[in-house]
């Protein structure tokens, strides 16, 4: 409970100007509030003054345009594997230039920490720029380097994870290859570590480096106290593609082949399910995946198949005969999915450009995903189009210290807000 509230004179800083308004503050809250006045934003968030953010994000075309222009000639500044291995020579200076411990940690959210993994295989900058995104002291991060990537990389984000006490690198590296079991493996093998690091933590969240978040550490630990123990999994059962399942596949002179047709059936008379690699897990189902014959089962049989990670905890959470904690029960086609919002053109708008069918986001993308529901987005580069996630890197950072009111009733009355 909160033991007093107060109203409290504190100033923004909105990197065009000053403003100076009241908020209503908790007792126990107030240790950021105290210092607000005084507190100058850090470079690494401070937009280029020849853009507005705000403009752009409320889908000014003008300043849209105007964006395009910059970046057109103006390339992005991107922070080096050798910056970063000097910056962790010194935990303190690392912690006080990026400001990992900026954010006012309220007890709702200390009371519901939450476990995430990043997969990633190039872009530190991009990964690090992710991690701070997300980072709370309260919460537990599972890093998987591909066991291919430059020694300098692998060196760079050890050092990164040695400043901060609850960020580690996964115990377990696998040489990820596309469309190969081995994605999946980089997930179990942190979903794993994580649950030997902490039996405190309540929901797990995988992400690849290219995503970026849409919600507050807040905004999430509130959907997911409503989830209430529900996993949010993708779930398709038209449209699915039979060659990647039908047939069994090995990994041969660095390339996936087709050997054959697959051997025998899915267990426990299971149907296959397609989804989405990455989704909201409960602490539970992670527990299922790692120890229950049935899951093992299941992944013995799929690991042999082309993108096993895209149909493992499909066909984990939408078979009510495999007994998953948190499971789907109903046709999954019908269930909302909210873990991440890719768009795939041309069912969806993109004013980017679309890279492998899927459309990777411009400035004039944001002004849609600022309003959706989903707690991800998917994907950005960091060298194309960059203002788009350095302004969405400031809408986030600016709804932290002023929430936006939330939205509860919409996921209230989602159809797998259910315990089976």
């Amino acid at each position: 409970m909160y033991t007093s509230i107060r109203l409290t004179k504190v100033k923004r800083f909105n990197r065009h100007n000053v403003e100076t308004f009241t908020r209503q503050t908790h007792a126990n809250i107030t240790r950021f509030d105290a210092n607000m006045a005084k507190y100058q934003f850090p470079p690494f968030l401070r937009i280029n003054r020849k853009v507005n953010c705000r403009k752009i994000i409320e889908g000014d075309e003008e300043e849209i345009a105007k964006a395009n222009r910059y970046m057109k000639f103006n390339q992005p500044k991107r922070i080096t594997e050798e910056e970063y291995i000097a910056e962790t020579n010194n935990c303190n200076n690392f912690v006080n230039r990026y400001k990992n411990d900026a954010y006012t940690v309220i007890q709702e959210e200390r009371e519901f920490p939450i476990a995430f993994s990043i997969l990633k295989f190039k872009d530190v900058d991009q990964t690090e720029r992710l991690l701070r995104s997300i980072y709370r002291p309260h919460n537990f991060y599972c890093i998987h380097i591909d066991n291919s990537s430059s020694e300098e990389l692998h060196k760079t984000l050890r050092k990164i994870a040695n400043c901060l006490n609850n960020v580690f690198i996964v115990s377990k590296i696998e040489d990820v290859i596309y469309n190969h079991v081995s994605r999946l493996r980089a997930d179990i093998n942190c979903m794993t570590d994580l649950l030997s690091k902490s039996n405190k933590w309540k929901y797990f969240i995988n992400l690849p480096h290219q995503q970026y978040p849409l919600k507050t550490n807040l905004e999430m630990v509130k959907i997911l106290k409503i989830y209430s123990g529900a996993s949010d999994i993708e779930g398709i059962t038209s449209r699915l593609k039979y060659y990647q399942f039908k047939y069994s596949y090995d990994y041969i002179n660095y390339s996936l082949k087709c050997i054959g047709p697959k051997n025998g059936k899915l267990p426990y008379n299971a149907n296959i399910v397609k989804g989405s690699a990455y989704g909201i897990f409960s602490r539970e189902f992670v527990k299922y995946v790692i120890y229950d014959k049935k899951a093992k089962d299941v992944l013995k049989y799929m690991e042999d198949i082309e993108s096993p990670d895209e149909y493992y905890w499909a066909t984990l959470n939408h078979n009510e005969i495999l007994k998953a904690p948190g499971r789907f029960i109903g046709n999954p086609e019908k269930k909302p999915w909210l873990a991440t919002y890719a768009s795939w053109p041309p069912r969806d708008r993109c004013h980017g450009k679309i890279v492998r069918e899927i459309c990777l986001y411009g400035v004039g993308d944001l002004n849609e995903l600022v309003s959706r529901k989903e707690l991800f987005a998917n994907k950005f580069y960091p060298d194309y189009q960059y203002l788009a996630m350095d302004c969405l890197e400031e809408y986030i950072h600016n709804k932290t210290f002023s929430p936006l009111p939330f939205d509860s009733f919409y996921y209230k009355q989602l159809p797998f807000i259910r315990k089976p």
